[in-house]
């Protein structure tokens, strides 16, 4: 059954570019109402006019999503103007592409309050009014990293898998409450998402410089999460290539193992490490 979207009020982190701001924009040519939140408060207002644009309600807010007390703020706000949200997207999220050994405790921490920890201030937020509501769906986006961890993107791969993994238990928590949870796994999409990546050594850039030209558009993304979002989805995975991860790593470990070995000799940094007795 498809779900009829037209008044729904849906949330969305990470609105003010890429494949927020472009699922945003199908979503309001559903019919729906929106609550945005982002950092970037310029890209945020030119989101929030051109949904008004479409015919939405909107209501937007500059939210940074690791400070539990500013998710709080929005949801007391939220829950005051229209009583709950029917759908919660969880889109904010930042990338890292370095050895694991070189990722800093700063950089671990900081991966796992935005991609992990934000998203779970968020659902405990807005879980209750839901339960209390009788139903709702909440997406999070997760990545296709989780079904192949690339080398020299383990930190981000790591916090994207807590991510997937609270997704499935809370999946399956939350349909006694007919909650739906709609995890998403992108693939290789050209947004702002890896302007700040840090990539160390040639291989890294030249990845980078092929997801960012020849990677997937936010469009064609957006496109399958709102489908997802419409048909209540439990996964939606982005590409082609995504399934020949997700569905071969199972029937075949052994020739992913080898697929590893050869990613990490062309990306890994080869550079010496110094020893305390070589100094």
């Amino acid at each position: 059954m498809v779900q009829d979207l037209h008044g729904k009020w849906v949330l969305l982190s990470g609105a003010a570019s890429g494949i927020g701001k472009e699922t945003c924009l199908l979503l309001a040519n559903e019919g729906a109402n929106f609550v945005i939140i982002d950092i970037d408060e310029d890209g945020l207002r030119v989101t929030a006019d051109q949904l008004e644009s479409l015919g939405s309600k909107v209501i937007w807010k500059v939210v940074d999503v690791t400070k539990k007390e500013q998710i709080q703020e929005l949801a007391a706000e939220v829950t005051g103007k229209i009583g709950t949200v029917d759908v919660l997207v969880n889109n904010a999220g930042i990338g890292h592409n370095q050895d694991l050994r070189h990722t800093s405790d700063d950089t671990w921490k900081r991966l796992m309050a935005i991609n992990f920890f934000a998203v779970l201030d968020m659902v405990n937020a807005f879980l209750p009014s839901m339960i209390a509501k009788g139903g709702g769906q909440i997406v999070n986006m997760s990545t296709g990293q989780v079904f192949f961890p690339v080398p020299t993107w383990g930190a981000y791969a790591a916090s994207k898998a807590a991510l997937a993994t609270y997704s499935e238990c809370l999946t399956w928590e939350l349909g006694l409450f007919k909650i739906r949870v709609t995890t998403v796994f992108p693939g290789l999409i050209s947004t702002p998402f890896y302007k700040d990546v840090h990539a160390s050594t040639l291989p890294q850039k030249i990845v980078l410089w092929y997801i960012n030209a020849l990677g997937s558009t936010p469009q064609a993304m957006a496109r399958k999460i709102v489908r997802g979002i419409k048909h209540r989805r439990r996964r939606v995975i982005q590409s082609f290539i995504n399934w020949m991860d997700y569905i071969p790593k199972r029937l075949s470990p052994m020739a992913f193992d080898i697929g590893g070995d050869l990613f990490a000799q062309a990306l890994c940094d080869r550079r010496k490490e110094i020893r305390p007795d070589e100094d």
